[in-house]
């Protein structure tokens, strides 16, 4: 993958993460960076996924939560990792890839809101449904989102 694919990639990332935002408790918020992220490694590999995903997001993180943006950037980036191991495999496997990837993402925010002096152990379980539904979202999304690329780029 060319590098200004990765660099459009973390552009987009972040601001889908920023461009709409729905909060959460605990200080978090609903967004579709996601659902890039995934597409992403699914379109371009791990890579490029990693970065757009760990630094895109922790870039739109630097703007309204810059307290997250250390666990988001890990957060994402193994998000964007693991959704671009999905690339190159077949089967289930470039779904599982993808999910595995969402579910390493909600552990980091669980630890590393837990671990928060200023948040602990309230703040991480409360934040855990609403993660668990982003990381769907952005599962779902990006598998259809790339699912759509496929059947267009097909016609062509």
């Amino acid at each position: 993958m060319k590098w200004y694919f990765t660099v459009g990639f973390t552009v987009l990332v972040m601001v889908t993460t920023i461009l709409i935002r729905i909060p959460i408790p605990g200080g978090g918020y609903f967004n579709f960076g996601d659902v890039v992220i995934v597409f992403c490694g699914l379109y371009a590999g791990k890579k490029s996924a990693l970065i757009a995903g760990g630094v895109g997001s922790a870039l739109a993180d630097l703007i309204g939560f810059p307290l997250f943006a250390p666990i988001t950037l890990v957060a994402k980036a193994l998000l964007g990792l693991f959704a671009g191991m999905g690339k190159a495999a077949g089967g289930w496997m470039r779904n599982i890839w993808p999910l595995i990837g969402a579910l390493l993402m909600v552990i980091v925010y669980f630890v590393g809101t837990w671990i928060m002096p200023s948040f602990g152990k309230a703040a991480a379980l409360a934040d855990l449904p609403a993660n668990l539904l982003q990381a769907g979202f952005g599962f779902i999304g990006g598998r259809l989102l790339f699912a759509a690329y496929i059947k267009i780029e097909a016609l062509s």
